[in-house]
């Protein structure tokens, strides 16, 4: 991690879950970090120990002010340009985009544009990378036992698991995705694109799978919600009826995956790469795994309020990740971290709900 000593890095979305721990994982390698979000307070930063980082109060959208923030970082003497911008500013959750589509499109496009112009800007010999946020859902969802197609009607790279006959989404499919989220995440990756092969800037997308891990606020996510339900006393409640298929990935993980195309940017110009587990799991098993690491022996309630996700499956291939030295972590030590962390914080009442 010597690479990280002293790298002037920008984080826009600094003050949410991913963004505090990719904050925490490069101020404990020696980087020289200035966040930057329209939230004016964080509990994940503060739940981590980040309370005196460098905190600039800023919209994306904004592209001459989001430039001076890159030209000025935090104000004092000796800051100049960044070496590396991560892009992780948007709206992040699906059910919030699709109920407010405008400001979704304006937020994570806008956005996303604003930013890459921004670094496009700037002396091209000081930015090193620029890693933005997008995600799995570009993708969509497969029919249990479907495979996804191309475009063209030819049958997509499967990366079949072992223990699955389902194929995985390999970044070259085409984007099946009829939501907002994963619509505006989609142009995301054609706007890296753009910068990327059209401009040269050493821009790249990180498509991960779900995260989790400490400072997560979000009682909505599926671990940190049966976690706080177990340490409150409850059964956990799986909204739907469990059997969505998905990737989940330990914080760690991503970080490392963020971290490693940051140092790999200058040879993926304009690429959009996947970030999953080996294994993904169901909703019903992965809340058992959690309630084993719990030691804990109830059943989850199924409460059956959603099926919009019922059956649904989806899981990515990490092989391009994993060709540039990248490896998934284990999802029970994932998840045995995770529990210890919450446990250990009895004050609860920072979680959103």
């Amino acid at each position: 991690m010597t690479w990280w000593v002293n790298r002037r890095v920008l984080v826009t979305g600094a003050s949410g879950f991913i963004g505090a721990n990719l904050c925490r994982a490069l101020v404990d390698t020696g980087a020289d970090v200035v966040g930057l979000d329209i939230a004016q307070t964080s509990p994940s930063l503060r739940a981590l120990g980040l309370d005196d980082l460098p905190l600039l109060r800023r919209d994306v959208r904004d592209t001459d002010r989001v430039r001076w923030a890159m030209e000025h970082g935090n104000g004092e003497d000796g800051w100049r340009t960044p070496d590396v911008v991560f892009h992780l500013a948007g709206i992040g959750h699906p059910h919030q985009a699709q109920a407010n589509p405008l400001i979704a499109w304006d937020v994570n496009i806008r956005g996303t544009w604003s930013v890459l112009e921004a670094c496009r800007n700037l002396p091209a010999a000081r930015i090193h990378a620029v890693v933005c946020a997008s995600s799995d859902r570009v993708y969509g969802s497969l029919n249990p036992g479907s495979v996804p197609v191309r475009e063209d009607g030819s049958r997509a790279y499967a990366a079949v698991r072992q223990d699955s006959s389902r194929a995985a989404w390999d970044e070259d499919d085409a984007p099946q995705q009829t939501e907002v989220y994963g619509l505006s995440k989609a142009c995301v990756d054609l706007i890296v694109r753009a910068y990327g092969k059209g401009y040269g800037l050493p821009a790249v997308a990180l498509r991960h799978q779900n995260a989790f891990g400490p400072a997560d606020p979000w009682r909505s996510h599926l671990v940190t919600g049966t976690i706080c339900d177990l340490l409150e006393g409850r059964r956990p409640r799986i909204r739907g009826d469990g059997s969505t298929i998905k990737g989940y990935l330990p914080i760690e993980d991503v970080v490392r995956a963020y971290l490693l195309l940051a140092e790999r940017a200058k040879t993926l110009c304009g690429e959009a790469i996947n970030a999953a587990p080996d294994r993904p799991m169901s909703v019903l098993e992965m809340v058992r795994v959690i309630l084993e690491v719990a030691g804990r022996s109830d059943e989850p309630e199924i409460l059956r309020e959603d099926l919009s996700q019922s059956g649904q499956v989806e899981i990515l291939s990490n092989h391009r990740l994993r060709a540039l030295g990248w490896e998934p972590s284990d999802v029970r030590n994932g998840l045995r971290r995770t529990w210890r962390w919450y446990q250990e914080r009895k004050e609860m009442a920072w979680l959103s709900r």
